[in-house]
């Protein structure tokens, strides 16, 4: 069974129903609703054809709502663009919505203007683009083009090195989060988080919603690495965001710091997923470049719990093969176990937990068991165990589907919904329900930090059927 999970972005290019099926059985474990794109309407309407899929093929399918953040983009341009910026020109950019025109364009986010200073990098367009500011007042900056090209209306700014005071939650995130708990998002991405209270602001946000979801810190900004461990304790998940990543810090510096972002959150026993560019080739053609494959294989060497899909899905032309590719890929890296890192945490919220867990996985390992059953109400031993990395797949009996959700982006985690709490009557459900074969070795854990619970804190080895 593939361990590593696979998110894939809903756009035009997979919005239609059969298309998400064969999206979920290409591989799909989670799907992303990019808040960056889309109205309400289309986003409600992507969450229902997902939970009708998800019912009709049987399998527990997340749903993730990624909030768009303090994006800094450029405003309209006049007659609807492009602008062809040459090299050695200058240009101004001001801030407000006044369409830009030759020789000056707009930004709706006037924070930059006031922050950045002559001699900071401003990049355009993913970068296509390069502009350094040679002169600042408050209402506009003065830049010279060093790399041009047609630059286009709502194109992205990054400006490296600038200090940026925004929170991670804009006016339209608020707005955006209550609108996607209300039609029932599993899990939800947080843009530009550089500090662990931006993490905390959302999460009380969804207490005023009446909710509790996992939130996932999507590192973008040089701060987010320098508070990693701060924002993940804060978090329940973490993003190798990889294209404005790259934009705001030195490019070679990203692959170390994405080894480094994916060992903290193992360490920490946060899911952490890689993303943007995996299968960039894949827009446009049936096959990605082997570098492409290189670096995803290389992502599951390093202990990524997922690999996220965006452009590939969202607007490619080949989004179904691109899952199965990707599924192909990590099937066959994970031949090669990546090295094991102990958690630091226990999510079990006990003082036995991870006894318990380690015991589950040594006992699963030296048996050579089919599988772990975790007996869990909120998930906590699921996490546990899939921070251990056991060689046997997790199967997760939760009570509620709202919970089996949270669960599906951690690695080697299948939930199931079930009321069954015990040995016996979850092995009818098991084979019942054909989640496992009659004659199949497992283990199953089950952990409370009620003590006084006679018909809990168990650990049990036993041939099904």
């Amino acid at each position: 069974m593939r361990h590593t999970k696979i998110v894939a972005t809903v756009g035009p290019a997979t919005s239609a129903q059969a298309t998400l099926e064969a999206l979920m059985s290409a591989g799909v474990d989670v799907f992303r609703l990019n808040f960056s794109h889309g109205t309400p309407d289309s986003h409600r309407e992507a969450c229902r054809a997902i939970r009708d899929a998800s019912r009709r093929l049987g399998r527990h399918v997340a749903i993730m709502q990624d909030l768009s953040g303090p994006k800094i983009r450029t405003g309209a341009i006049a007659g609807g663009g492009p602008l062809l910026l040459h090299e050695g020109e200058h240009l101004r950019i001001g801030a407000g919505e006044t369409p830009g025109g030759p020789g000056s364009i707009f930004t709706p986010y006037g924070a930059l203007v006031r922050a950045a200073r002559p001699g900071d990098r401003l990049l355009l367009d993913d970068g296509r683009i390069e502009l350094r500011v040679v002169g600042a007042s408050p209402s506009e900056l003065t830049a010279v083009v060093v790399n041009g090209g047609p630059l286009g209306e709502h194109k992205g700014i990054n400006a490296p090195g600038v200090a940026l005071p925004a929170s991670a939650i804009t006016d339209k995130d608020a707005a955006d989060l209550r609108f996607g708990l209300e039609i029932g998002v599993d899990l939800v991405a947080l843009s530009f988080v550089q500090t662990p209270e931006d993490v905390m602001r959302a999460r009380a946000l969804a207490k005023e919603a009446g909710r509790s979801v996992p939130f996932i810190a999507k590192i973008e900004r040089p701060a987010a690495v320098h508070n990693l461990a701060a924002i993940l304790d804060a978090a329940q998940g973490v993003m190798v965001a990889r294209g404005d990543l790259g934009l705001e810090m030195p490019l070679e510096q990203v692959p170390r710091v994405q080894k480094e972002i994916i060992r903290l959150a193992r360490e920490m026993g946060r899911p952490a997923i890689v993303a943007t560019q995996v299968f960039e080739s894949m827009r446009v053609e049936p096959r990605p470049t082997r570098a492409e494959v290189s670096d995803a294989a290389n992502a599951v060497g390093e202990g990524a719990d997922a690999i996220m899909l965006a452009g590939e899905t969202a607007v490619g032309a080949y989004p179904v093969l691109a899952v199965r590719t990707l599924a192909a890929v990590i099937e066959d890296a994970e031949t090669i176990p990546s090295q094991r890192v102990m958690p630091k945490v226990d999510p079990t919220g006990s003082q036995h937990g991870r006894a318990l867990c380690e015991a589950a996985v040594t006992l699963a390992t030296a048996g050579q068991a089919d599988a772990i059953i975790a007996v869990t109400r909120q998930g906590g031993t699921a996490r546990l165990l899939s921070s251990m990395r056991p060689p046997a797949p997790i199967f997760a009996a939760v009570p509620e589907e709202g919970v089996a959700g949270t669960l599906a982006l951690l690695w080697g985690v299948v939930p199931f919904v079930t009321a069954e709490r015990d040995c016996e009557t979850l092995e009818r459900f098991l084979i019942d329900h054909h989640i496992i074969r009659a004659g199949a070795v497992v283990v199953f854990v089950n952990v409370s930090s009620d003590l006084s619970r006679t018909d809990a804190n168990f650990l049990n080895v036993q041939r099904i059927g």
